[in-house]
């Protein structure tokens, strides 16, 4: 193809170079995301703005991707390495080149250079689609019939949507890095972070956090549950494969310190829900919303500096004495919550069945409190005949 316009560059300068994907689960490279790179002279340059660029011709820029595309796949054929390769395509590509040819580049790209489809992972990419989406869906499940993993891109920017997501079913999504920088400093975006945690334990996929510059953003990826992590941390693109093992080492260490302190954490929990346990006394009759007030009066003096909460429930989840709020050192009680019923909470029947299974009291998983935004995990514990306590603790 005759080119002769100066953005487009010649095939002869174009590479693909691979940013490595870890594996948190075995601390070892397990795949590859393929980029697009320009050498001209001593210089590499990104293809990045070329792909984003609208000026330029989207049949040049599927030209040049293609190319790249093969190139990688070559390099992956003939390198003694079983790693994954993460292929972005654009969902307007996949859709209008089906709907136009009935033929996906990419599976016969597969077939020419004989690679386990399963060794590829299709990775949708953020970008606005006017197409059909069930007839997108219909297309990318070509891609897993084939034997290749799915995986939606850049999940929480403005186009990878949940619709998308939810029709797509991908087995791993990939988390935009800007909102894990925001997620260290702003409690919204920790939440949303926790949210797609959430997301893709309910849906069966995997979180790939991208983006992961620093050891604090390592720590925060493990604190959502990432299983793949990718970033400057551990490797810019380069333009050959890199040892298994490169960065096992460092991510050993980082996961041992990570352990250590959420076992420390967990263990001063663990001592505040003892010492909680030893002030209850099961034996107490609660009959009236009176005589639950004073269960918790008699020993509300004794709780920890970190309860700023306390309140006594029905097994049906109603609630039967007062709020008992801590500010400032001061215990506040509040009459207004008698007769509340917290079964809506996500934690409060599974609480229940748990303890009188287990015959103790259990903590609830981290949330965020609506009152007081604070980061809080709620301790219940049973208190005779079909009442339980509840204190909110800050984490």
């Amino acid at each position: 193809m005759q080119v002769k316009d100066s953005r487009i560059p010649p095939l002869h300068e174009v590479r693909p170079f691979f940013q490595p994907i870890l594996s948190l689960q075995s601390q070892e490279i397990i795949g590859y995301e393929t980029l697009g790179r320009r050498i001209r002279e001593s210089s590499v340059e990104s293809l990045g703005p070329f792909f984003k660029n609208p000026d330029i011709p989207e049949d040049m820029q599927l030209h040049i991707d293609r190319h790249l595309r093969e190139r990688a796949i070559e390099q992956l054929a003939s390198a003694q390495d079983e790693s994954s390769l993460f292929i972005n395509l654009k969902p307007s590509w996949i859709y209008q080149t089906y709907k136009r040819t009935g033929v996906l580049p990419t599976i016969e790209l597969l077939r020419k250079y004989q690679i386990d489809p399963a060794r590829i992972v299709i990775e949708i990419t953020e970008e606005e689609f006017t197409g059909k989406l069930h007839e997108l869906t219909q297309i990318v499940e070509l891609y897993r019939e084939f034997g290749c993993t799915i995986a939606i891109d850049d999940v929480g920017s403005g186009f990878s949507n949940f619709d998308r997501i939810a029709s797509l079913q991908p087995k791993i999504l990939k988390i935009d890095l800007n909102i894990l920088k925001k997620s260290a400093v702003h409690a919204g975006y920790k939440a949303l972070m926790q949210s797609f945690s959430i997301l893709a334990a309910q849906m069966g996929a995997s979180l790939l956090v991208e983006g992961v510059e620093t050891k604090q953003e390592l720590r925060s990826a493990l604190q959502i549950g990432a299983r793949y992590v990718q970033g400057y941390l551990f490797s810019k693109a380069e333009p050959q494969l890199q040892r298994r093992d490169a960065f096992e080492s460092m991510l050993k260490e980082e996961m041992k310190l990570f352990g250590q302190e959420e076992l420390g954490r967990y263990s001063r929990l663990l001592i505040i829900h003892q010492s909680l346990d030893l002030l209850i006394n099961s034996s107490d009759c609660i009959s009236t919303a009176e005589d639950a007030d004073r269960v918790i009066e008699n020993i509300i003096s004794n709780v920890s500096e970190n309860c700023i909460r306390l309140y006594i429930c029905r097994e049906d989840g109603y609630q039967i004495s007062s709020n008992y709020s801590r500010k400032d050192e001061t215990w506040n009680k509040d009459e207004s919550y008698r007769g509340a019923n917290w079964t809506w909470r996500p934690y409060f029947i599974s609480n229940i069945m748990m303890m009188n299974l287990q015959k103790q009291g259990i903590l609830s998983q981290a949330y965020t409190d609506l009152d007081t935004s604070y980061e809080i995990q709620t301790y219940s514990c049973a208190l005779g005949e079909g009442f339980y306590l509840f204190g909110d603790l800050m984490i």
